[in-house]
């Protein structure tokens, strides 16, 4: 290659002598050359832009180049290109190609296409592929140029048959790597079909329509849930298939359509009723979004939702709005009747703010009279002159009939099911004026019988603790405060085995606790105590058990006597009895 160059580099000068231009005979005689290998260094040089060839006659006469080389100019090219003369020498390849084909230029330019040789098999089948589609015609190829490494080039070739100033024939060879254009291609037809199974798995409706409403997509989901298939439908408006031409109430849909089309960003949610293909009616939330080309919008894609369910819910609550804004007293009633009844108030305010309640509840609607016989007693509302009580139901407390729960009304019409609504209202009021009874009665009973333990507590002179099942203190008696020296509020919520100072005693305490639970009997024991003050006493404690239906302990009774003088005396009493026995023993054996 380098006696190539020498040659290229002789010529030139010699033109450069002559510039009117020299035959291919002056030339090889200048140079002492044959006439044949001086004009194949001529035409590779014209085919390389460093010299310029006009005909004279049937003669060619060639001159210095002042025009851009050729081989420049292809080498600022981005495509791969090499020119290669009939015989398929290579004649130009620029830089791209020589680094696709791993090259340099003085190994391929002047040589045969099909005979250089190539370190990677792959290269060489490529341009045996490319070498047996060059012909008379223009033609493109597409391969994928996969190296030994594993390594992919995807090639778009187009070969080019043309001709030299000199009518010899050349190819022009363009290689064009489309590896990216390749790979974002797979890329998108992957997302694609992601995007494919995404919507035809899609658990919602999804429906692409032209500007003038005819279905241009729709889904598999749309199929299940409409009936149509989607041959039915694509290419149809969706008026008259999926969508009536109005709603129940009125509204004309084919205007809604038309609007949505039009102008899909007023319209991003919108709710309308549709129709299936059986010609059921159903609802359906969308949510649309304008399909845009070029700034021009040329269809709406909208996603649904089946709202059926919800809808007839709605249209079943708006057809009772009247029956529920005529109850709304009575229900207003109910709540101020059950925030009426309290434990810190007497028994007749309960009952008399009882009528006033009610009676204020309907008097909105015209004249009320309320009036509750309980006791030999009445707690009226006042009762307007000449009102009838047209209700009347019997208060039962306990089984037994205690008293009469009236009702008057006055100056409206009303509608036979509204009326025994409000009858079943108002029997619910005499039932749980009886049970407000029943509670008072027992509240009341209760009371007492607290107020008589609370007597009995305070009252007895003994000891007592209420205890629940893991042995902590829920009641301390005033004897109690007394006899061990600690307030109530000292020793609420602790065991009782800690008032005991000795170990063993506690110990003790803890296991007497647990063997009442156990068995659910009561038992006594003798027990010494430390006072707060640390004196001792004894305490004779008698435990009792109170069970539930199901025999678990609820509570334990632990009452509690000061048997400290009464010990200390029995101890005096031996203790003298034993005195007085060795005293007549000494007298009887003097």
């Amino acid at each position: 290659m380098e006696h190539l160059r020498d040659e290229y580099i002789k010529i030139r000068d010699l033109l450069n002598k002559h510039p009117g231009g020299m035959s291919v005979t002056e030339v090889a005689q200048a140079l002492g050359k044959n006439k044949h290998s001086t004009g194949r260094y001529l035409d590779g040089m014209y085919a390389a832009g460093l010299v310029d060839m006009r005909m004279f006659g049937k003669a060619k006469l060639y001159s210095p180049a002042y025009r851009v080389p050729l081989t420049s100019l292809i080498s600022k090219i981005d495509e791969r290109i090499m020119i290669l003369d009939s015989d398929l020498r290579v004649l130009v390849m620029n830089d791209l190609c020589l680094d696709l084909l791993q090259k340099s230029n003085n190994e391929v330019v002047g040589q045969d296409l099909r005979f250089i040789p190539f370190h990677d098999p792959a290269v060489h089948e490529f341009l045996s592929v490319l070498i047996k589609r060059i012909g008379d015609r223009e033609t493109e190829m597409n391969y994928a140029l996969q190296r030994t490494g594993g390594a992919f080039n995807h090639l778009h070739i187009r070969i080019i048959p043309s001709f030299d100033e000199g009518h010899h024939a050349v190819y022009v060879i363009v290689i064009v790597d489309v590896t990216d254009v390749v790979r974002m291609i797979d890329e998108l037809r992957e997302r694609e079909h992601q995007y494919r199974e995404l919507v035809e798995m899609a658990d919602a409706i999804i429906l692409k329509l032209d500007k003038d409403g005819n279905i241009i997509f729709f889904n598999e989901f749309a199929e299940t849930f409409f009936g149509y298939s989607k041959e039915e439908v694509l290419g149809r408006n969706v008026l008259g298939t999926i969508v009536p031409p109005e709603e129940l109430s009125g509204r004309d849909l084919k205007e809604l359509i038309e609007q949505i089309c039009s102008d899909t960003d007023t319209y991003r949610r919108n709710e309308n009723a549709n129709i299936t293909k059986d010609g059921r009616l159903v609802w359906v939330r969308w949510s649309n979004r304008a399909i845009s080309e070029e700034d021009d919008v040329i269809g709406v894609l909208s996603v649904g939702n089946d709202i059926s369910d919800r809808k007839e819910m709605e249209l079943a609550l708006l057809s009772q709005k009247d029956q529920l804004e005529g109850r709304f007293q009575e229900i207003e009633c109910i709540q101020r009747f059950s925030g009426t009844i309290s434990s810190s108030m007497t028994f007749p305010t309960i009952l008399n703010e009882i009528v006033r309640v009610i009676g204020k509840c309907w008097s909105k609607w015209g004249p009320t009279a309320v009036r509750i016989t309980y006791a030999g007693s009445r707690y009226e509302s006042g009762v307007p002159e000449g009102l009838p009580f047209v209700f009347s139901r019997s208060i039962y407390s306990n089984g037994e009939e205690v008293g009469s729960f009236d009702v008057g009304f006055g100056g409206r019409d009303e509608e036979p099911e509204y009326y025994e609504s409000k009858e079943r209202v108002l029997s619910m009021f005499a039932e749980k004026i009886g049970f407000a009874i029943e509670w008072m009665e027992a509240e009341t009973k209760v009371r007492c019988e607290r107020d008589l333990s609370d007597t009995i507590l305070a009252t007895v002179d003994a000891a007592i603790f209420v205890l629940d099942p893991k042995g902590r203190i829920l009641r301390f008696n005033r004897r109690s405060e007394e006899l061990i020296g600690y307030r109530e509020e000292d020793v609420l919520g602790k065991h009782i085995w800690e008032i005991f100072t000795s170990p063993d005693m506690m110990k003790a305490v803890r296991a007497h606790i647990q063997t009442l639970i156990e068995t659910g009997h009561g038992s006594r024991i003798w027990g010494t105590l430390t006072r707060r003050d640390q004196t001792p006493i004894i305490i004779d404690w008698s435990t009792s058990v109170i069970c539930d239906d199901d025999g678990a302990v609820t509570h334990i009774i632990s009452t509690g006597l000061d048997v400290t003088r009464q010990v200390k005396g029995e101890e005096e009493l031996r203790r003298c009895k034993s005195v007085l026995d060795r005293l007549l023993a000494g007298e009887q054996g003097s």
